[in-house]
């Protein structure tokens, strides 16, 4: 089962918790010195090992060159989440090694040799930090990871280099958006050393609401100060928008119910709808699941939707390109049809 599809801890604030390993080869140049043969060696080394790994575990196992997949196949892997943004430039080979349930996996050729993810629903660093450790060690095992005794594991960003280990959390704070208090935030994050990114990672903005907390440095910490000092801020934050939450609800309940069932009234209405649009009333219908206005909907329904939405996505499911008012159509349509079955309203 996808990620995505499951319920975590804190739910009600924390949509996903991520852990990124960087690792690269000793005995091979590091990727923007990769020519497309070098880089296909390295795609080819890393599968061996991986096939291995998985095989070892008893895992099902999903081995996706990018370079064989149209531009509609890498988007939507983007939109779950599965690989980043600088996956979908075709100037190298790429791969995306991953787990059958698409919780752990290897990006190939990213910015480093190997990117090791986990991805887990809510408030689950630990977990899903443990799963990346072992499966860096099993690689370890089969591959040369570049690494110096005094600096630690070589990396192609300078502020990956130590324990290489990228840590985020994405939070759903629509009270602490309204609140503007995301540019006073962030600032505080960066002092200690932590950035604040929109939903889909580096120069995105905050849509739904969503915004992403991770690490900036590596260098000097050990991988339990970096997941520590993350929680704390997480739990921190949680309080907060829960505080702001339960504020409005005494203040002007009628104000929230209404915001609630006119997003739903919408998305369940809609015959052509914008991602920017669905994007904004889809953090309403998170709020009003959240604060239990909307009783029928659950966190693994609205994250279904909210993941699959996207334009890659939608022309995916539709098995052709779209155009654009194709796209908003058939993404009403999607959101519709889930919604109304969850709770059997009938169009």
């Amino acid at each position: 089962m996808s990620w995505y599809l499951e319920q975590g801890a804190e739910a009600d604030v924390v949509v996903s918790s991520r852990v990124r390993l960087a690792r690269n080869l000793s005995d091979t140049h590091f990727p923007w010195r990769l020519n497309a043969a070098e880089a296909k060696g390295v795609t080819e080394r890393v599968s061996d090992a991986f096939n291995i790994v998985a095989e070892d575990t008893e895992r099902g196992l999903l081995n996706v060159p990018l370079d064989s997949l149209d531009d509609i196949n890498k988007l939507a892997l983007a939109e779950r989440r599965l690989i980043s943004r600088n996956m979908l430039k075709d100037d190298l080979p790429r791969s995306l090694l991953l787990f059958s349930d698409e919780k752990g996996g290897v990006l190939v050729n990213e910015e480093d040799h190997l990117r090791i993810q986990t991805m887990r629903a809510g408030f689950a660093l630990d977990d899903a930090l443990a799963e990346a450790d072992e499966l860096e060690a099993a690689l370890e095992n089969l591959l040369p990871f570049a690494y110096d005794d005094k600096l630690g594991y070589l990396t192609t960003c300078p502020t990956n280099t130590g324990t290489g280990l990228r840590v985020s959390v994405m939070l759903h704070v629509p009270l602490l958006m309204r609140k503007n208090l995301l540019n006073q935030l962030s600032k505080r994050l960066a002092q200690a050393g932590y950035t604040v990114r929109g939903a889909t990672g580096e120069g995105s903005s905050a849509i739904c609401d969503m915004i992403q907390i991770s690490n900036q440095v590596t260098l000097g910490f050990t991988e339990a100060d970096i997941v520590k000092g993350l929680s704390q801020l997480i739990q921190e934050l949680v309080s907060q928008e829960r505080k702001y939450r339960l504020l409005l609800q005494e203040e002007d309940p009628v104000a929230l119910e209404d915001e609630v069932y006119r997003a739903f009234g919408l998305l369940t209405s809609a015959r052509r709808i914008s991602f920017d649009e669905a994007m904004n009333n889809l953090s309403s219908i998170r709020l009003g699941i959240a604060t239990g206005i909307l009783k029928d909907l659950d966190f693994q329904t609205w994250q279904q939707v909210f993941i699959e939405s996207g334009a890659g996505s939608i022309q995916l499911r539709a098995g052709q390109e779209l155009s654009l008012n194709q796209i908003n159509e058939q993404r009403a349509k999607f959101i519709r049809d889930i919604f109304n079955k969850r709770t059997n309203k009938g169009e």
